[in-house]
């Protein structure tokens, strides 16, 4: 009986790390530029410099010569934690590592004055991650003490001008995703950690289709389309490593005995939402300009996890039901010192896809407030950008009508905070 009830705890304990695998996904990663990141990531409108390869492929056909540039984006989540709890002494609380996560962003973009210019770029638009703080205490080791996921887009695409005002782009995105989850399963007759579970892997390639399109009738007014198709990325025989940490030696070895091993492997697909963007930028005056974009994300594309494991009994499909979720970025660009010295600064509201029932260690996320600035110099044929953004959450509790929303006692119920910091250095050189 013991044996029996042992499987089926490492059973749930397994399905919920790979439920944090999708889960983690709700993080998207919208900074592909330093000075796209100082204006508020508001650029499907603008796309004057190689992350135009992200937020608008067509803008090339308006960049002319030969450009390279490297951004690196430095991104720095912080997450707390404080459990809601009705019995006496102080609440359960965690605190995540202050990490910090590298994004790229290079970029090469070549446009002879002609009809046709092309480019190619590497972003990381979906990723992040949440390392909690002493792991074997924390309250929610059982859905995840450590996730990171990182997912790397290189874009080819062309831009072919139409018209002297109208350009329309095509290109690929091609994908690789991989990822670390680790969580502990506990002994139900004492409660001690019993078996250190890590589930990691490497996705096959995925290739889809992105499109933009921008249209600039005078030299004040510019309007800008994006797309990048939405994405179900396989993982194939990845590996998942059960490790015994039971003080007594006994439950956790019996459950992986009963399981075939410590070594087993998995097989799912990861679904990434479409990115559908629409800029307006307007000039109002030769040295100052504003942009504004709705940003709609098709997280709804996220309605399930479907997993293969080497232990057939161990197979299952979960629904998430995430939501198709918006965003409202604003940027404003002033030319301080023209061709010379260029002052930025953006504001975002950013809604979130995930359901409150979702909200868990893997991801708590919530809707946020962005307040971005940053610099550009120019100099011979260099150019040199600095930007900041802050990223403030909305606290968000996964309490619904006085009760969890979630009903799984694994999951932690009580409050979460977040907010993040990004950093961003370009550098740009014209050939």
């Amino acid at each position: 009986m013991r044996k029996r009830f042992a499987k089926v705890l490492l059973l749930a304990g397994l399905l919920m790390v790979c439920a944090g695998m999708a889960s983690a996904a709700g993080f998207n990663i919208y900074e592909a530029g330093a000075r796209a990141t100082a204006l508020g990531c508001a650029f499907t409108a603008t796309a004057d410099d190689g992350s135009a390869l992200f937020y608008n492929p067509a803008g090339l056909s308006f960049q002319l010569g030969t450009k390279a540039s490297l951004n690196l984006i430095e991104v720095g989540p912080r997450f707390k934690f404080i459990e809601a709890t009705d019995a006496a002494g102080d609440p359960a609380t965690g605190e995540a590592a202050y990490n910090w996560y590298l994004v790229p962003g290079a970029y090469y973009t070549h446009n002879d004055g002609g009809k046709l210019s092309y480019g190619f770029g590497v972003y990381a638009p979906f990723g992040l991650g949440v390392e909690w703080l002493e792991p074997e205490t924390w309250v929610g080791r059982q859905v995840s003490y450590d996730v990171t996921i990182e997912t790397v887009y290189f874009t080819p695409a062309a831009s072919f001008l139409l018209k002297p005002d109208l350009a329309f782009s095509f290109g690929l995105d091609v994908a690789h995703q991989a990822l670390e989850l680790n969580k502990f399963s506990l002994n139900p007759a004492n409660g001690d950690n019993a078996i250190d579970t890590k589930i990691e892997g490497s996705s096959n390639l995925n290739i889809t289709p992105t499109l933009g399109l921008m249209y600039r009738p005078t030299d004040k007014f510019s309007f800008g389309v994006m797309y990048h198709h939405k994405k179900t990325i396989a993982y194939e025989d990845q590996d998942a490593t059960l490790t015994n940490v039971s003080p007594d030696g006994i439950f956790g070895g019996t459950v992986i005995d009963g399981l075939g091993g410590s070594d087993q492997t998995i097989s799912a697909d990861f679904k990434i939402p479409y990115i559908l963007s629409f800029g307006a930028a307007y000039r109002f005056h030769e040295r100052v300009a504003l942009e504004v974009d709705y940003v709609r994300f098709g997280w709804s594309h996220f309605d399930e996890l479907a997993m293969d494991f080497t232990n057939d009994a161990l197979d299952q499909v979960i629904p998430f039901n995430y939501e198709d979720s918006w965003q409202i970025r604003t940027g404003l660009d002033f030319q301080a010192i023209p061709d010379k010295l260029n002052l930025m600064a953006g504001f975002v509201y950013d809604t979130t896809p995930q359901p409150l029932e979702s909200v868990s260690p893997l991801l708590p996320d919530s809707d946020r407030k962005d307040y971005s600035v940053g610099a550009q110099y120019f100099h011979k044929k260099w150019e040199f950008t600095m930007s900041y953004m802050a990223v403030i959450a909305d606290e968000r509790t996964n309490i619904e009508d006085g009760k969890p929303a979630n009903d799984d006692p694994a999951y932690p119920v009580g409050t979460y905070k977040n907010l993040a910091n990004i950093w961003a250095l370009g550098i740009g050189y014209n050939f």
